[in-house]
């Protein structure tokens, strides 16, 4: 490789590395996080409330921006307050018709948390089978795990050895039921931590929902048929007192089902399109109210849903503003460079944020690279105004760079 071609593939370099570093500065210097204030619906006025940090004050207000009180705030959410109104003996006997104790909120409250994370890492292909009906208290552990990607294969974790005889029993069992590999996703709870096991769902070659567990040292599968119905894009499994589901499902369409204990039956969550690689999504239940928040990179939206029939009683829109590193950079850099994604875990060069408006700076660094070139009775190269009217400040900046230690070292040469 000629000395010319190593200083034209540094300077490239230098300029994908500007194209990471410059941005990253400008993003940490400004460090303008978007907070939203916790929100949630009171089962006793019936309208959301909200708490707001003010500099170093916490204020607990309404949608009209009365204030209150700590011991006002916690009477006005009991559904959420409800221990510390245990404590305080003031926790009440009945709300909106209906009797109410700590063990009955407790048995229908629930929290769910999705992020786009959890769809943009690597999977493991190793889980834990547990017996769903050992009949103790806690959940153990087994001594080995299974692979279900091209088959169910379980394997002795001390050993590293291939069980065969369970292997093939639960292997003929799914594909007695239909199923088909290669398995496409794997969704369950490997901890043993959960309030009872549900075994795991696999989505198969079909695109076709299974329910996979064991029972008493055998396979149990079952088509849920939540496939046919769906075009399923993602799972996340959940445990609840109740047991009344055992997932939650987002479909390619951007809608949002849990999969009902009845059947195995969707319900859809009447919320507007939601997107599985960008949105976030929380979900707080009581015997009241399921509070659904849906953050997007724009706005969120906070849903109040009738905890039996799901439909919306209320919502709360909060758009943010825009902070100075998504107001400037559209007008100073044609593009940027990130490792990593508040999406994904994955850690890899991500070009984002192309924008034609910064061909103008472009331009004009451009023709000031041209005019310093004539000025100093250099010859214009052409490629260089090139790389500058594609990269801007990146581009100019790694030309000074190495133009002016070639510079430097000519001066050197010169006075020897």
């Amino acid at each position: 490789m000629t000395k010319k071609n190593i200083k034209t593939l540094l300077i490239l370099v230098s300029t994908a590395l500007l194209a990471w570093v410059l941005p990253w500065l400008i993003k940490l210097s400004t460090n303008e996080a978007c907070r939203y204030p916790f929100t949630y619906y009171s089962s006793v006025k019936n309208e959301f409330f909200q708490v707001v940090k003010e500099d170093a004050e916490t204020v607990l207000m309404d949608q009209s921006s009365h204030e209150y009180t700590r011991a006002e705030y916690d009477s006005l959410l009991p559904m959420l307050s409800y221990r510390q109104l245990l404590k305080d003996g003031r926790l009440p006997d009945s709300l909106n018709g209906k009797a109410i104790s700590g063990k009955s909120i407790q048995l229908e409250q629930f929290y769910f948390k999705y992020s786009p994370r959890d769809k943009h890492h690597k999977q493991m292909d190793l889980n834990p089978m547990f017996e769903s009906m050992s009949g103790r208290v806690q959940i153990e552990s087994p001594d080995d795990l299974f692979s279900i990607k091209n088959k169910m294969v379980f394997i002795d974790a001390e050993t590293n050895s291939v069980l065969e005889n369970k292997s093939s029993q639960f292997h003929q069992a799914m594909i007695k039921r239909g199923y088909k590999f290669p398995t496409k996703m794997v969704a369950g709870n490997p901890s043993t931590k959960k309030l009872y096991d549900e075994g795991w769902f696999a989505l198969d070659a079909n695109n076709q929902l299974y329910h996979i567990k064991m029972v008493n040292g055998q396979p149990f599968v079952k088509d849920t048929k939540a496939g046919e119905k769906l075009d399923i894009d993602f799972v996340k499994t959940i445990e609840t007192q109740n047991r009344r589901m055992y997932a939650f499902v987002f479909d390619r369409s951007g809608k949002l089902y849990y999969l009902s204990d009845v059947s195995y039956e969707p319900v859809q969550l009447p919320i507007d399109a939601y997107n599985t690689n960008t949105d976030g999504l929380s979900i707080m239940a009581n015997p009241f109210y399921w509070n659904v928040v849906v953050t997007t990179p724009a706005q969120r939206i906070t849903y109040a849903l009738d905890n039996h029939t799901l439909e919306e009683v209320d919502r709360l829109t909060e758009t943010r503003e825009s902070t100075t590193w998504e107001k400037i950079h559209p007008y100073v850099f044609p593009f940027y460079i990130e490792m990593k994604s508040m999406y994904s875990k994955f850690v890899y060069p991500r070009l984002l944020g192309w924008s034609v408006k910064a061909l103008v700076l472009n331009a004009v660094l451009a023709v000031l690279l041209a005019f310093l070139s004539y000025r100093r009775k250099q010859s214009i190269k052409p490629l260089q105004l090139l790389l500058v009217l594609c990269t801007g400040l990146y581009g100019l900046i790694a030309l000074w760079l190495f133009n002016e230690k070639q510079q430097e070292t000519r001066n050197v040469i010169q006075l020897k």
